[in-house]
């Protein structure tokens, strides 16, 4: 049992922080950022804290925070079970580099705020949604309950709604932020049919997803005899059908991607950052969490019609990114493309083998993608900031910015070549894992369309950075200069984690590794 109750702590404060931030904010304007983002500042100490206990107290290498949250007999009989449900949070060698990555981009995206919202309207408002938007996405990675799971899922949707419906690009925000609002909702409804499914055929009357050591009378989901009958191994085939609707959504699986590049390009630059860096990658945790954990089988026979998906993925977005002229949109066609990648390292899973060194690439790249695609969306909103909202986005009307914004072209470079998988920056020790995965599981004529696919992405972010800031500088363009250190710094310090990632990627794989390997059967 943990000795502080850290990850609870941390995340109260961005909740409670929230309505202060707002107060703050409605007098004082960017103050209320400077709050927001010493709330997160705070939250992120403390959560090293908690990983501190992890990795050198506890003697399981997990760290637990229970709470008993529900026990269906105890209500009715006043007798204790262990059919219980379990509220806390949970941390171990497979969210670890999740949450750390989360709360990196959040700090980061907070500070980048404060200059990207300086001239904006309702900054309490917006910074006080900022942190209850990090406190859902912390909560799905760290929940131990899928109930718990589905109300932070939920948590995520809200706040982001308002942010991109208030602050996103007029007057098309509200419209497409009601878009956004459809489509993760239906596949939030598909996720909770899901677990309504797994209540009625698990063989123990609970919903944990995580084995807890303090409680070892409190059991987790069990789906092996259901799956043992050939009949209803179908039924939890279904199961997983639902699940992967919902967090195909979230994931922008084609076909289900249309609602995301009007979302993440038409979101105000700091809320795009979040929503491609990390949001969209907490379904691909809870594919590895839920679905690869609990039903294993059912999903690993699925796993070769899934891999044409995120074959088609890879490709759809990376065609789709080279077509644009817009800043914003070409990175939104290309998280698509990536979130790809990641889908087809969690569907290599049809030998025990492959499954590791898939699984393990697709989680790594959740952190090497996030630093890579957050970064080039701060680098699209400091072209906007600097050169023009409309000019900006518009990568035909730049040129030349190199002797205007060396920073920023120097930050742009790494964040790209990172993308596009170039040793020896991060992304490519992501890729280069999820590339093995997929040969390890037979699936080597999948694997050359899927290598095949850097190639589009090392063209469209190559060209981006050739057409921005290089080539002659337009004489609109003579007086733009680089950005303040609220903006610059935050992208420095991703560029620099980019930088150390590549050259040492153990620090993140060594303990990946070691989850994944005991998580599978």
């Amino acid at each position: 049992m943990a000795l502080f109750q850290y990850l609870t702590f941390s995340l109260l404060l961005m909740v409670v922080g929230a309505p202060i931030a707002w107060l703050i904010g409605r007098k004082k304007g960017r103050y209320g950022g400077i709050f927001a983002l010493a709330i997160m500042a705070v939250s992120f100490f403390v959560f090293a804290l908690a990983w501190f206990e992890m990795a050198f107290i506890s003697p399981y290498q997990t760290y637990e925070e229970v709470l008993l949250w529900i026990d269906p007999l105890y209500i009715f009989s006043e007798t204790a079970s262990p059919f219980t449900f379990l509220f806390g949070f949970y941390l171990d060698g497979l969210n670890l580099p999740v949450v750390t990555i989360i709360f990196i981009l959040t700090t980061a995206a907070t500070c980048y705020s404060i200059g990207y919202m300086s001239k904006s309207p309702g900054q309490g408002k917006f910074f006080g949604l900022l942190l209850l938007y990090n406190a859902g996405i912390l909560g799905v990675v760290l929940a131990t309950n899928l109930i718990q799971f589905y109300l932070f899922w939920e948590l995520m949707l809200i706040p982001s709604y308002f942010l991109i419906a208030q602050w996103g690009t007029k007057p098309k925000s509200v419209t497409i932020a009601m878009k956004y609002f459809i489509f993760t909702h239906i596949g939030a409804v598909c996720i909770l049919l899901g677990i309504a499914g797994i209540w009625s055929l698990s063989g123990a009357a609970t919903l944990n997803i995580v084995n807890f050591y303090t409680i070892p009378a409190a059991p987790i989901i069990t789906l092996a005899a259901a799956m043992a009958t050939p009949a209803v191994f179908n039924l939890v085939k279904l199961l997983v059908v639902l699940f992967l609707v919902g967090f195909s959504v979230k994931m922008a699986i084609f076909p289900l991607h249309t609602w995301l590049p009007d979302a993440h390009a038409e979101a105000p630059t700091p809320i795009s950052v979040i929503l491609s860096g990390v949001m969209i990658q907490t379904a691909a945790y809870a594919v590895v969490r839920i679905l690869v954990t609990f039903m294993f089988d059912a999903f690993a026979s699925l796993s070769w019609y899934l891999m044409i998906f995120a074959v088609v993925t890879m490709f759809y977005g990376g065609i789709m990114a080279l077509a644009q002229k817009d800043t914003k949109r070409l990175f939104a066609y290309s998280s698509i493309s990536q979130m790809g990648y990641i889908f087809f390292g969690l569907t290599s899973v049809t030998l025990a083998g492959a499954g590791l060194y898939g699984i393990t690439g697709a989680t790594f790249h959740i952190f090497t993608h996030a630093l890579g695609k957050g970064l080039l969306f701060m680098t699209a909103g400091a072209l906007m900031m600097q050169v023009g909202h409309e000019r900006g986005r518009d990568i035909t009307a730049m040129g030349g910015l190199a002797k205007r914004m060396p920073w920023t072209t120097m930050i742009a470079l790494i964040a790209a070549l990172s993308i596009a998988g170039t040793p020896p920056l991060a992304g490519f020790a992501s890729e280069w894992i999820i590339f093995a995965g997929g040969a390890m599981a037979g699936s080597i004529f999948m694997v050359m369309f899927a290598v095949a696919s850097t190639a589009l992405t090392a063209s469209y972010v190559l060209w981006f950075i050739k057409r921005v800031f290089f080539g002659p500088t337009p004489t609109t363009m003579g007086r733009v200069k680089e950005t303040t250190w609220w903006v610059r710094a935050p992208m420095l310090g991703l560029a620099a984690l980019i930088i150390i990632i590549g050259f040492w990627p153990g620090f993140v794989i060594n303990r990946l590794f070691e989850a994944v390997y005991v998580l599978l059967p």
